[in-house]
């Protein structure tokens, strides 16, 4: 009887330190202002003639899906905070 009082008791202390450590982490991104700053304008250049097709968002990453004037498909990766390029994937067809 007296270890079960103990493990409740143990148990209700890691719950109280749990709650304790959200609330901290919460007021903390409060105070940063919950990063919805934004990161302004990003920007793709897309040649004459070339389209987006599509677009998906995956976590942190934006894709564009982008129909060039030859055929050819690209997709452009971007992260969702920074807004930043990451990278670009070329889309071949088999012959």
């Amino acid at each position: 009887m007296l270890g079960l009082k103990v493990l409740v008791g143990v148990l209700t202390v890691l719950l109280i330190a749990g709650f304790g450590v959200l609330a901290g982490g919460l007021m903390m991104q409060a105070k940063r202002g919950g990063g919805d700053a934004g990161f302004g304008t990003a920007e793709l250049t897309l040649p004459p003639g070339g389209k987006v097709m599509e677009t998906a968002i995956q976590g942190d990453r934006v894709v564009l899906r982008v129909a060039l004037p030859d055929g050819e498909e690209r997709l452009h990766v971007f992260d969702v905070a920074s807004g930043r390029a990451i990278g670009t994937i070329a889309v071949k067809r088999a012959p």
